[in-house]
């Protein structure tokens, strides 16, 4: 029990030194950081566990969002052990809502007799999206995810449409 407090221990710690280095940094010189924990790689719901009831928690309090965006990934990822059904920082879009996202911008796989995937397929890929051969997190800059959505207003009619990048992939990881 007590190594799995130290292993916590660590991950957290860890994260804030990086969200420091990060933010110490321009970010000409570092734009992102993508921590890696191995060691949690055959525990998802320890490493989701962590991230969803201490990273993301301090991240709130300490008024981080402000500052950074996060995202978790795990060679496991699995949203339905997640249950969720409403976005959550630092997890894959809820399954429903990129079966909504993809029937609103008509893409189509040639899965099913509407172009569409099957659910489940829907499902693993959306589930591959977020998988990676390590536990890992990820670290945005708020203020770039911020200038890339200013960019992506500038573009007109070639801007593409909300979410479509994200159901693109998972539409090509099926």
């Amino acid at each position: 029990k007590s190594y799995n407090i130290l292993r916590a221990a660590m991950l957290v710690s860890s994260f804030w030194s990086e969200v420091v280095t990060l933010m110490n940094s321009s970010q000409e010189d570092w734009a992102t950081s993508l921590l890696v924990f191995p060691e949690y790689d055959t525990e998802f719901e320890s490493f989701v566990g962590i991230c969803d009831s201490i990273v993301e928690p301090t991240v709130v309090a300490t008024q981080s969002t402000d500052f950074i965006g996060r995202a978790w990934f795990h060679p496991q990822y699995d949203s339905d052990s997640i249950g969720h059904s409403e976005v959550i920082a630092g997890h894959a879009v809820p399954h429903k809502m990129v079966k909504g996202f993809m029937k609103s911008l008509h893409l189509s796989s040639g899965k099913d007799d509407q172009g569409l995937l099957e659910y489940d397929e829907l499902v693993a890929a959306n589930n591959k999206v977020r998988q990676t051969p390590h536990a890992t997190i990820n670290i945005l800059r708020r203020s770039q995810l911020s200038a890339a959505g200013e960019y992506e207003k500038g573009l007109g009619e070639k801007r593409p449409k909300a979410n479509s990048i994200y159901v693109r992939n998972a539409a090509r990881l099926s």
